[in-house]
């Protein structure tokens, strides 16, 4: 029954479901949402395969040599791009696939001087926010004439001119929402191979245990097949000895071994203070005395002259105390 029916109404059912997919409150993974979807999918290629047979579409031709449905047959390789991606399975195949029916949805629209060449990135930031939200608008703008339009056309059925409008604007818009789109999946793609790529890794490359803890992590030998211990390890996972074992090795070896497992719970000193001390005064950080101080200079009781010397230092040295008193040269040494 099904191939009875005619390329555009075909495509305008599917187009039709894909509409009420988008706004579907069913979970992506369940059952029902991923039936829709293969049913859009199935819809839609089989559209596309009438499309080649009947070599639709040529470069050397334009907008004005199509009739108004088939134009809107344009639409058939961005709306797979677009419910393709709503697949579940392999990432990268869903991605790849979608990309795919994008670029060829450009490239047509191109080649009818549907869609302009894509202008060159700014490298100023500014000006690629300046285009960004521009382009935005546009998009808006376009929106809401394609509403009014279609609002016209639910009104009126013999409206050719409004419907060439809102097929050709409709084209237009899903050329913006495409270039917008396939940027990020070329970021998702990207994202998605090298997920693929590590989970191929570590399938090839199974992790091998880290035994590095272990005091017996050189006596553990492993079968390069299956990673797992040949013989019996000396310890378990827990530490307990599962064997008989010998420490072996040089002297200092097994002393440092000892050392570690009987020791105290807290630090200890490495050093005696001289030991330090003596340690310190090497490095030089430990200043050393100038030697002895000098003796006081004894005056002689029976030279007289000395003692008056002495006694008028004194003096002198009273009075400048009295004339000077402690503290009297500092700022702020006197306030009260």
């Amino acid at each position: 029954m099904q191939n009875d029916i005619s390329l555009g109404a075909r495509f305008t059912r599917a187009q039709q479901q894909l509409k009420a997919l988008n706004t579907s409150t069913l979970a992506s993974n369940s059952t029902e949402y991923q039936t829709k979807v293969s049913e859009i999918v199935k819809q839609l290629e089989i559209c596309l395969e009438q499309v080649d047979k009947l070599s639709l579409f040529s470069s050397n031709e334009t907008t004005e040599d199509y009739s108004t449905g088939e134009l809107k047959l344009l639409l058939i390789h961005a709306y797979l791009g677009e419910v393709i991606q709503k697949q579940q399975g392999s990432r990268v195949q869903v991605l790849e696939q979608a990309r795919s029916h994008y670029s060829k949805f450009l490239t047509l629209c191109k080649e009818l001087e549907i869609s302009e060449a894509n202008p060159r990135e700014p490298r100023d930031a500014g000006a690629t926010r300046m285009q960004k939200i521009e382009r935005y608008k546009q998009m808006r703008t376009m929106e809401q004439e394609i509403r009014q339009l279609e609002e016209h056309l639910a009104q009126e059925t013999d409206m050719e001119q409004v419907e060439r409008e809102h097929a050709v604007k409709l084209i237009k818009l899903k050329v913006y929402q495409v270039e917008d789109d396939e940027n990020l999946l070329a970021s998702e793609l990207e994202m998605a191979r090298q997920m693929e790529q590590m989970k191929e890794r570590d399938t090839r490359e199974p992790a091998k245990p880290d035994t590095s803890w272990r005091l017996d992590e050189h006596s553990v030998k492993l079968d390069p097949r299956t990673n797992q211990p040949v013989a019996l390890p000396v310890f378990n996972d827990k530490g307990q000895p599962m064997r008989p074992f010998v420490l072996t090795g040089r002297g200092s070896e097994r002393q440092e071994i000892r050392d570690r497992v009987f020791r105290p719970g807290w630090a200890l000193p490495t050093m005696s203070v001289d030991e330090y001390l003596q340690q310190e005064k090497e490095r030089g950080n430990i200043i050393s005395g100038g030697g002895k101080e000098p003796e006081s200079k004894q005056v002689d009781e029976d030279d007289y002259e000395a003692l008056d010397a002495e006694t008028m230092k004194q003096r002198e040295w009273d009075d400048f105390k009295d004339d000077n008193p402690r503290g009297w040269g500092n700022r702020g040494g006197n306030r009260g």
